[in-house]
C-alpha cells in the first residue's frame, strides 16, 4: 500500500503524539511544520515525538511544499476567528498556501467566547473595534474553515458549531501509570483565558470551600504545582486519589480521561455528554455547578470514603479503557483520511461510543 503524506502542524503535544501513532499502525508519514508561535509541548519537559518516531514515520518542515503531501491538517479554535490576535495567524497564512491537496482541520473549541464576542459573531463573523474604535470586520469560523472538513472532539461540540465530524480522543493507556493514590485534590488546566468557557469563577470558589471544609488545598498544575519534568508530572498526577473538572464548555478535556486511566477519582461538571458515561458514584461523579457540591463530595471521599474514592477510579479506568482505546482512534482516522482523500465527506451519523 503506498504511504500517504500529510502535513500537519503541533497543536499540543498530547493529542499530537495520539495522532502521530497513525504512522505506527498504517502506511503514513507525518511532516510537521516547526511552530515557533506554538511550542510543540503542552509542559516545556515533555518528551519529544522524534525521540520515538523513525524517518520513515515523521520529520519536522520549515515550510509548506507544493506537491509533496496528499493532505493537511491544520488547527484553530474558536479564538482564531479575531485577526486582532495572533493565535489564528498560522492557520490563515497555511489556509491561503495550501491549495494543492484536501485539508481537514481539527476545532479544538466551542463558539463560546462571550469575554469578546457572542457566538453568533464567532460563527458568522461581523465587526469588531479596537482600542481606538477602529472597525476591523473578521471572518467567523464558518468562513474560516470554508471548504475544509472539520473535525471536533466531542458530539455536543457538533451541535454547538451547527457542523463537523466527532472524533473523540484515544490515548495508549500504558501512557498512564495507575499508582498507590495519596489524598490530594487535582485540577489540570492553563493559569488563564476563556474564563466563562473553564467556569474559572467557579473554580477559585471551590478552592476556597475545599480547605475550609475538608483541610485540603487545590493543587493547580503549573500555579501552585511546577512539575520537575514529564515523569515528575505524570507520578503526581497519576497518584492523586482525586481530580475535579468544573468546565462549562470545554469538549472532551483530555486530561479527565487521562485521570481516569490512571485509576483517579473524578468530579465533573455534566457537559458535552459527559453525564452519559461517568455515572455518580460507580466511576466518577456529576457536579453541579456550586462549589459546595464539590467540597462536600470531597470532603467526603477523602475524610470519610477514602476506599470507596478507590474502587470508583478503577471503575473509572475500566471505562476508559473501553471508551478512549487507541486502536478505535487510529482506525476512525484512517478511515476518515481515506475518505476524504477518495473524495467523499462523511456526514455525522448522531451515533456515539457509548
Amino acid at each position: 500500500m503506498k504511504r500517504i503524506n500529510i502535513f500537519g502542524v503541533a497543536w499540543h503535544t498530547a493529542h499530537q503524539h495520539s495522532l502521530l501513532r497513525l504512522a505506527k499502525k498504517y502506511p503514513i508519514k507525518f511532516h510537521f511544520l516547526e511552530n515557533n508561535n506554538r511550542k510543540w509541548t503542552r509542559y516545556s519537559h515533555h518528551p519529544m515525538p522524534s525521540d520515538v518516531y523513525t524517518d520513515e514515520e515523521f520529520e519536522w518542515v520549515q515550510y509548506y511544499e507544493p506537491g509533496k503531501y496528499e493532505l493537511a491538517i491544520l488547527h484553530l479554535d474558536q479564538q482564531c476567528v479575531d485577526p486582532l490576535i495572533g493565535k489564528g495567524r498560522l492557520y490563515r497564512e497555511l489556509n491561503e498556501v495550501i491549495t494543492d491537496v484536501p485539508k481537514i482541520v481539527i476545532n479544538h473549541g466551542t463558539p463560546m467566547w462571550d469575554e469578546r464576542y457572542n457566538e453568533e459573531l464567532v460563527i458568522n463573523g461581523g465587526t469588531t473595534y479596537d482600542s481606538k474604535g477602529t472597525p476591523h470586520n473578521f471572518d467567523g469560523m464558518k468562513k474560516l474553515i470554508g471548504d475544509n472538513f472539520m473535525v471536533l472532539n466531542s458530539y455536543e461540540s457538533v451541535n454547538r458549531w451547527g457542523w463537523g465530524y466527532p472524533i473523540i480522543h484515544g490515548i495508549d493507556k500504558n501512557d498512564w501509570p495507575d499508582l498507590p493514590k495519596e489524598p490530594r485534590v487535582c485540577i489540570s488546566l492553563s493559569p488563564g483565558g476563556l474564563d466563562k468557557y473553564y467556569n474559572r469563577s467557579l473554580i477559585s470558589s471551590i478552592k476556597g470551600a475545599v480547605e475550609e471544609l475538608s483541610g485540603h488545598n487545590l493543587t493547580h498544575f503549573n500555579v501552585n504545582f511546577q512539575p520537575k519534568d514529564w515523569n515528575d508530572y505524570k507520578n503526581f498526577f497519576s497518584s492523586s486519589l482525586i481530580h475535579i473538572y468544573p468546565f462549562k464548555d470545554s469538549p472532551m478535556p483530555r486530561s479527565r480521561s487521562e485521570a481516569m486511566l490512571s485509576g483517579c477519582c473524578i468530579l465533573s461538571s455534566k457537559y458535552h455528554n459527559a453525564d452519559e458515561y461517568i455515572k455518580s458514584g460507580e466511576n466518577g461523579f456529576i457536579v453541579p455547578d456550586n462549589p459546595m457540591s464539590y467540597a462536600e463530595t470531597i470532603h467526603q471521599l477523602l475524610n470519610n470514603n477514602y476506599r470507596e474514592a478507590v474502587q470508583i477510579g478503577q471503575n473509572a479506568k475500566q471505562t476508559a479503557e473501553k471508551l478512549f482505546d487507541l486502536d478505535r482512534y487510529l482506525d476512525q482516522w484512517h478511515e476518515l483520511i481515506t475518505m476524504i482523500l477518495d473524495g467523499k465527506r462523511p456526514i455525522y451519523d448522531g451515533s456515539k461510543i457509548w
